[in-house]
């Protein structure tokens, strides 16, 4: 479970690993772009049981969230995905929760940076 006082992104690496801060921001546009929809479909493929759906969205918002180096929101999508995998789901609820808190916190984050157009 990601750690109540880590950063919501690790900002000074994620630029490290971009080079240049446009970049970064024209990322970070994709970023929500992508995961808001994945997050959606995560969503529903737990109210509907559906393990492999969960597994195969967990892993791409968690393969994002590395991206931009979002350790917290990329730890709990791990943690759904390993159950989607593992075919699991009843301990979903609560990592879901976990999932919801850092995903929220890391878009009123992403939200505040001065993003392109």
């Amino acid at each position: 479970m990601p750690d109540e006082q880590e950063l919501v992104l690790n900002k000074q690496a994620a630029l490290e690993l971009c080079d240049d801060e446009e970049l970064f921001l024209e990322i970070v546009v994709a970023y929500l772009e992508d995961t808001i929809e994945h997050s959606r479909q995560l969503l529903f493929a737990l109210e509907a049981g559906d393990a492999h759906e969960v597994e195969e969205r967990a892993h791409a918002i968690k393969g994002a969230s590395a991206n931009i180096c979002a350790g917290p929101v990329r730890e709990a999508a791990l943690q759904l995905e390993r159950a989607g995998r593992n075919k699991d789901l009843s301990q979903t609820p609560q990592l879901y929760k976990v999932f919801k808190k850092e995903f929220q916190r890391l878009l009123e984050y992403l939200k505040s940076l001065p993003l392109p157009s």
